[in-house]
């Protein structure tokens, strides 16, 4: 049974076969249930046109639930954002996955934290000084942007999110999230003498720099140590390069047909738009 699984799994994957997915999750009922799916925000659960969950979304969340199914928010995310996009006022998720997985909660525990080295955050800030680049530095209760141009518009309105406070006091050893709005050289350039950091795009001129062991890897496998889940009993939903890693921590993973080509072919299957059936498709795709 689990030969003839691990076959299908490779149709689904390289050619995309809906039917053959059907099939696939049919048999591997028998085997194993998905006890929790991970939901990226921008562009998986609301997009410029939609930016609130859809009704038709936020009813198959609950028929998820009514299943006993554990559903989580996996996103770069602040908590303040979560607030003012009133994500939580629409379906209240068992837990968070927020800042890449930097700070990952449930209504009773924190999960799992991650900070950003404190030389490293020095390093950053020096390039960013002496380029004088845009940047928002991000602690766990609160986000600042350090000045605010063309670039930082258009990517906050990207995202239907207003613009930080400006403040250029920097807390260089509470930061746990610095996105820089820049171009490629420039990211390249701040990230020149880092150590333990990493970097992932969310937008065209935008970066998300958070720690080298961070990510929504590890926030993924911090919350399958505290559940005591298991890989092939997880399921993920992303369109963005910062999902990547995500998809390849959970069992199933699912692309949403507006992500690119690079990302789509990282999953195991892709869903219809965010703008049309979105996760709907995905969930029942997934025969759940």
């Amino acid at each position: 049974m689990q030969a003839l699984i691990n076959i299908l799994n490779y149709l689904v994957h390289y050619y995309k076969i809906k039917e053959v997915l059907k099939w696939t999750s049919f048999l591997k009922k028998e085997i194993v249930m998905i006890k929790a799916i991970f939901f990226d925000i921008d562009g998986t659960l609301i997009s410029n046109q939609y930016p609130r969950m859809k009704k038709e979304t936020i009813k198959i969340l609950k028929m998820l639930r009514e299943k006993g199914i554990k559903l989580f928010i996996a996103s770069g995310r602040h908590t303040l954002e979560i607030e003012e996009l009133q994500i939580d006022k629409d379906f209240h998720f068992d837990g968070y996955l927020l800042l890449n997985g930097g700070y990952c909660f449930n209504d009773n525990d924190v999960i799992f934290e991650n900070k950003i080295d404190e030389n490293d955050v020095r390093e950053i800030c020096h390039v960013i000084e002496s380029r004088k680049l845009p940047t928002l530095f991000i602690e766990k209760e609160d986000m600042y942007v350090n000045f605010v141009n063309e670039k930082v518009i258009h990517a906050q309105n990207s995202i239907n999110t207003s613009i930080p406070r400006v403040s250029d006091k920097i807390n260089y050893d509470a930061i746990m999230q610095i996105d820089p709005y820049v171009g490629e050289k420039d990211i390249i350039k701040i990230m020149e003498n880092t150590k333990y950091c990493k970097y992932t795009r969310w937008y065209d001129e935008a970066y998300d720099i958070i720690p080298q062991l961070g990510g929504k890897k590890a926030g993924i496998e911090a919350v399958m140590n505290y559940y005591g889940l298991k890989k092939e009993e997880l399921a993920a939903f992303g369109d963005g390069e910062n999902d990547i890693e995500m998809f390849e921590t959970v069992g199933i993973s699912i692309a949403m047909n507006n992500a690119s080509s690079y990302v789509k072919e990282k999953a195991s299957i892709v869903c219809d738009d965010v703008d049309q059936r979105g996760i709907v498709d995905g969930i029942e795709q997934l025969g759940l």
